[in-house]
């Protein structure tokens, strides 16, 4: 029998692939008196290098053992390699809002969608774990190599080449290209739009679109709507791996308008009628939200979270470039077939949110 390789402490970075939500982790808790209890959880949710997030559905023993004794020990796999990894972990209080809790929220109603149980799977807060330490547990040799994964970009260089192109824009409308010729050219993204909040309406406004029938150009999302209004109101990226065409947050999206919004103003919403991925993630210059990019998929499990680190770093530099660049207000241009382009509305100084 070949020796099983040792146990090795790892850097909770390695561990992102097993948070994806396409296999359900394994937590291990125990009660005052000893007893210890075994449970499915919904959703891993990595929040940095020393925190994750646990999604906190029920009132269910896993919670009163977490209330009466804060260690715990939570397993989870790599579906890529198939390895397997122990967290151990420490309770340190739930939030029932915020950042996390509403990136959560997404992502828990995405995952319920999916396997048809969005109203049993509410999220009623986000766990908040110290992890105290990440094993690689020991594995046998496979009997048979896993494929390996298509190969990915590399995001570093994607990023250079795109900021190198952005920071040559000489107007919005150029900014906005480099930006969608870099994940149409770069990352093989098809569907993606870029959206600025009217601070005085409190609603995102598109202003770009590639890869749709109709660039949707104009039209409207409140804040706090669907994926793209929970990214600006939070301030935070919100990432969906797994979705179908009856996803809450696709139909709020098309129900964002309201009607609040004249009919003779209304302009269509550009989305997929039935996306499986989709990606927000705020565009924020000097501490406020201006925008959102926003990239969606006809396939699941399409926007890993390097993919979502890339976005976070390209947003900054198109909230920037937004801010500097609003006053050059332009009328309604199409600057390419797939590409539209409208004029922004004004961002006025001060917070956004």
């Amino acid at each position: 029998m070949t020796a099983a390789l040792p146990r090795r402490s790892v850097d909770l970075g390695e561990v992102r692939p097993c948070l994806e939500g396409a296999i359900p982790a394994i937590m291990a808790t125990c009660a005052a008196d000893g007893t210890p209890n075994v449970a499915y959880i919904s959703q891993v949710y990595y929040v940095d290098e020393g925190h994750v997030s646990l999604s906190f559905q029920f009132f269910n023993k896993t919670r009163q053992n977490l209330l009466a004794n804060p260690r715990s020990t939570l397993l989870v796999l790599n579906p890529l390699n198939a390895v397997f990894y122990r967290l151990h972990l420490r309770y340190l209080r739930t939030e029932d809002s915020g950042p996390v809790f509403e990136s959560m929220k997404a992502q828990l109603a995405g995952i319920a969608s999916h396997t048809g149980m969005a109203d049993v799977f509410r999220l009623r807060g986000s766990d908040i774990h110290e992890v105290i330490e990440v094993e690689r547990l020991p594995q046998e040799p496979l009997a048979e190599a896993l494929p390996s994964p298509p190969p990915k970009p590399n995001h570093l260089s994607v990023l250079r080449r795109a900021s190198s192109q952005l920071s040559g824009a000489r107007n919005l409308g150029e900014a906005l290209d480099a930006t969608l010729d870099a994940l149409v050219q770069d990352l093989a993204v098809r569907h993606a739009m870029v959206l600025i909040l009217d601070t005085t309406t409190q609603r995102l406004y598109t202003v770009a679109s590639r890869g749709y029938e109709t660039s949707g150009v104009g039209s409207e999302i409140a804040l706090g709507d669907g994926v793209i209004g929970v990214a600006a109101r939070e301030c935070t990226p919100v990432r969906i791996m797994h979705m179908t065409s009856a996803y809450l947050y696709s139909r709020a999206m098309r129900n964002s308008l309201g009607d609040a919004c004249p009919q003779n103003t209304d302009i269509p919403y550009p989305g997929l009628p039935e996306p499986h991925s989709q990606l927000a993630v705020p565009l924020r210059s000097a501490g406020r939200v201006v925008g959102v990019l926003f990239v969606e998929s006809p396939l699941d499990l399409q926007f890993s979270f390097e993919d979502e680190d890339l976005l976070m770093a390209l947003g900054g530099q198109l909230g920037a470039a937004i801010d500097l660049m609003h006053e050059a207000e332009a009328p309604c241009t199409e600057v390419a077939p797939d590409v539209a382009v409208a004029s922004v509305p004004a961002v006025p100084p001060g917070p956004a949110l």
